[in-house]
């Protein structure tokens, strides 16, 4: 604890020296921005992203920028698209459809990257995309040969010598050369090598080969794979002939009128193997053969995936391939469907019939197309349960907020609203209810970044925002899923970090103690309502002992101490607040120290009630014996626990950055319940820095236990259930920011998703748009000290806190993403 305060004196002294520095802006800080020589900052975006096109003679042309905002392009000219892009995000420039008129093919240079300046370097070069298809005649002593062209594009070629059909193909389509009539006077055989093949360059090395007085040897392939390597056809032991496509076939090398012929496998084909026969494969040549058969068995692929996320056993989900092949779904795992699909063909996987035991809440289904060269597994169908969404804000640390006045005249819908606070931690967090039902997230203060002059450093901050239309699953416009900045009638309470928070019973915001400007620790009551915008001072002040009372005895002359990294929550059920602990002044001492007292403050009376703990700091636990209640059981004092109120209004308490049985200052992993006026000793352990025991995600165990640690975001579900994510502590060998998300119910401890180690970057996965598409491998990052809220539809959400951001670079970095995870019911 000494450490900490000597931080937190150098912090103060480093604030003193740069309160010297910007003098001209001195005190505006704390009154929400400065008013003298504060600079504008620059190159903050949003950026426009365009260049120029070259080569363009057709018509039609039109591009993209990160898979919409369509600009259709009439000529050689540079371009702009009209959606700017927010500094820090990627753009991606494509050719969404090519030019006609002719038929043209246009490449993209220099198209993707991301905005940190207005880019206008991207290179659109367009080509007329034809190629010629043509070779040489040799032998030819006849007349009337006549070639084709897939088909058609008849050619009648007088004499030997190089030929070029008349119509041009498109680069990159398939061509098929054929003799379609074979010279007379003289009778001539003439067959066809390299004759197919795709065009992605002028084709000119066809041959046709005319022979007087020989036969050809071919026939058909069928059954062969579209994926695989193909099959070797020999005749008479050699001539080797490589067919790759089914269809009809020839061997280069004809034989003489009357003589035998075989037609044998030399290699089958692979990848997938198959093994082909032949039929009609031997005789004498009396004619041109045609009539050699190659039969390769009929290669089939499963199409299948995985649900996730889905509600119950017995939902009636019901999926479809390409439209048919029902398959209803009874529960979360692997799936696959009856009918195979031959190889080379398309799958395309759908949800016909909705879950009904889910109402609300979407699906989103992953990797449900493509083309099947072998058996598939990989179908992702998200039922969005246990998922987290990244809803708003950047996937990058220490970003200043981004607040726009609004507009005279309301914008064009659909807007995408990137209002947002600044990266921070510590802030106060509320949660209420609008006149609609829905609710809205209130989000106060904090330690970081503010959108009004940005500053070198982050400081304790008094705005106030909300976030509202947290209710929609998949998102919305702008009116419903946005941070709007507000500013209170009268003024607001000072800068403050780690407070504990309450919303009463008539929807006002309380907020108890913190830490200020000038750490100081706080015992101010402060209460805001929200339909006069106002914020009111109860009572409380400065670095003040606790006016403790009796034990036990309610009365309005008892205040808990000034204190910040207390844990509270309030018991919808009885009206009363319950406050534990902190690091802040006890009944009498000069000094602060590390507390280990709980209070109930009672809503409906605004009497405070001194209930368990001892009145003086620095007080070691007596944890008795696991899982037995007793009067003398108590927990040691301790700051930045985590808390939580079950559906029997008992009070529960985890870890926290405390004093152990020995009184040593470190991080535990103690889970305490405190019931009909006795504290008991749950789980985990009674000494200080435990590794986590995680076992099988999903799985419950006796045995399992989350690391020690501090500042950690906690929850209670509708079921009564405790859930508690990340935080600063250990995992299962070290320390360091964490990721994991637990959950304890029925007396036992679930690690139910992220990372078993420390310090991982987070995966965001599709940016925040007017759509947001949650996913099963999403993950926030391992970070500690955030906002967080839990809604009336049992969401939880998650804002900001100190960790890794998406590149995983800046484990110490002050973030503002807000994040939404959804559990089970």
């Amino acid at each position: 604890m000494l450490m900490k305060s000597a931080m937190k004196s150098s912090l103060f002294a480093i604030f003193l020296m740069s309160l010297f520095v910007l003098s001209g802006c001195s005190h505006a800080y704390l009154s929400g921005g400065c008013t003298v020589n504060c600079g504008g900052g620059g190159g903050t975006g949003p950026f426009t992203i365009g260049g120029t096109v070259t080569g363009l003679a057709g018509t039609g042309l039109i591009l993209q920028d990160n898979g919409g905002d369509n600009l259709t392009i009439t000529g050689n000219t540079t371009f702009t698209f009209a959606t700017k892009i927010t500094s820090g995000q990627p753009y991606n420039v494509a050719v969404f459809a090519s030019p006609t008129n002719p038929v043209q093919t246009c490449t993209v240079s220099g198209g993707q990257g991301t905005a940190t300046a207005n880019v206008a370097t991207v290179q659109i070069t367009c080509s007329t995309g034809t190629v010629s298809i043509g070779g040489q005649v040799v032998g030819l002593l006849g007349t009337g040969l006549v070639l084709q062209d897939n088909g058609g594009d008849n050619l009648t070629v007088p004499i030997a010598g190089p030929f070029t059909f008349k119509t041009a193909l498109p680069i990159g389509n398939a061509y098929v050369v054929t003799v379609s009539t074979q010279p007379t006077s003289p009778s001539q055989t003439c067959t066809v090598t390299n004759g197919s093949g795709t065009a992605n360059a002028n084709v000119g090395n066809i041959q046709i080969t005319c022979s007087t007085g020989t036969l050809s040897i071919g026939g058909t392939v069928t059954g062969l794979t579209k994926s695989g390597s193909g099959i070797t056809l020999q005749d008479n032991g050699g001539d080797n002939l490589l067919v790759k496509t089914n269809g009809s076939f020839t061997f280069p090398t004809l034989v003489p009128a009357g003589g035998a012929y075989k037609v044998t496998i030399l290699t089958q084909p692979s990848g997938p193997n198959q093994t082909c026969t032949v039929t009609s494969g031997t005789g004498t040549a009396n004619a041109n053969v045609v009539n050699v058969q190659v039969l390769c068995p009929a290669i089939t692929h499963t199409i299948g995936g995985t649900v996730v996320g889905l509600v119950g056993t017995n939902s009636g989900m019901v999926l479809q391939d390409n439209l048919g092949d029902n398959l209803t779904i009874s529960g979360n795992g692997p799936f696959t469907f009856n009918t195979p699909i031959a190889d080379g063909s398309t799958y395309d996987v759908s949800v016909l019939v909705a879950p009904s035991t889910q109402p609300g809440v979407g699906i989103v289904r992953w990797f449900y197309q493509g083309t099947a060269t072998s058996a598939v597994t990989s179908v992702l169908i998200d039922c969005g349960h246990n998922d987290w969404s990244w809803f708003v804000g950047p996937n990058i640390a220490n970003q200043y907020g981004a607040f726009t006045p609004p507009p005279t005249t309301p914008p064009s819908p659909p807007v995408f609203d990137a209002d947002s606070p600044g990266g921070r931690k510590y802030p106060a967090t509320w949660t209420a209810t609008d006149a609609q039902g829905h609710s809205q997230l209130w989000l106060f203060g904090g330690e970081g970044y503010t959108y009004l002059a940005p500053n070198a450093l982050a400081f304790p901050l008094n705005d106030l925002w909300v976030y509202k239309g947290s209710q929609n699953y998949f998102g919305g416009d702008s009116t419903q899923n946005s941070w709007s900045n507000i500013t209170p009638v009268g003024g607001s309470p000072t800068p403050r970090t780690g407070p504990v928070t309450w919303t009463d019973g008539a929807g006002n915001l309380w907020m108890f103690g913190g830490q200020d400007f000038f750490l100081e620790f706080l015992s101010e009551l402060w209460e805001y309502n929200i339909s006069t915008n106002a914020w009111t001072l109860v009572a409380g002040g400065i670095n003040a002992n606790g006016v403790y009372g009796t034990k036990g005895t309610p009365s309005t002359l008892n205040l808990p101490g000034s204190r910040w990294g207390a844990t509270g929550r309030l018991d919808p059920a009885t009206g009363l607040v319950w406050i534990f602990g902190g690091q802040g002044y006890d009944a009498a001492s000069a000094t602060p120290g590390l507390l280990n007292d709980l209070w109930t403050y009672n809503t409906t009376n605004g009497q405070w009630t001194w209930v368990s703990g001892s009145n003086a700091v620095n007080q070691a636990g007596n944890y008795g014996t696991l899982g037995t209640a007793a009067a003398t059981n108590v927990p040691g004092g301790r700051e930045t626990s985590a808390a939580w109120i079950d559906k029997s209004s008992n009070f529960w308490l985890f870890g926290g950055f405390d004093l152990d049985s020995k009184g040593n200052p470190a991080a535990l992993n103690d889970l305490w319940e405190f019931k009909a006026g006795q504290w008991t000793w749950v789980s985990g352990a009674n000494v200080a820095n435990q590794v986590a025991t995680y076992g099988v995600q999903g799985v419950g165990a006796a045995t399992n236990v989350p690391g020690a640690r501090w500042s950690s975001a906690a929850w209670s579900d509708h079921n009564g259930n405790l859930w508690l994510f990340g935080g600063q502590g250990y995992d299962s060998s070290g320390n360091g920011s964490l990721g994991d998300l637990w959950e304890y119910t029925g007396g036992q401890w679930i690690w139910v998703k992220g990372p078993a180690s420390v310090n991982q970057a987070g995966t965001y996965g599709l940016a925040p748009a007017i759509t947001i598409f949650p996913y099963v491998g999403n993950f926030p990052g391992s970070r500690f000290a955030p906002g967080y809220w839990i809604d009336n539809k049992n969401q939880f959400w998650m804002f900001g806190g100190e960790g890794d951001d998406s590149a995983g670079t800046n484990g110490n970095g002050l973030l503002s993403d807000l994040w939404r995870y959804l559990p089970y019911p």
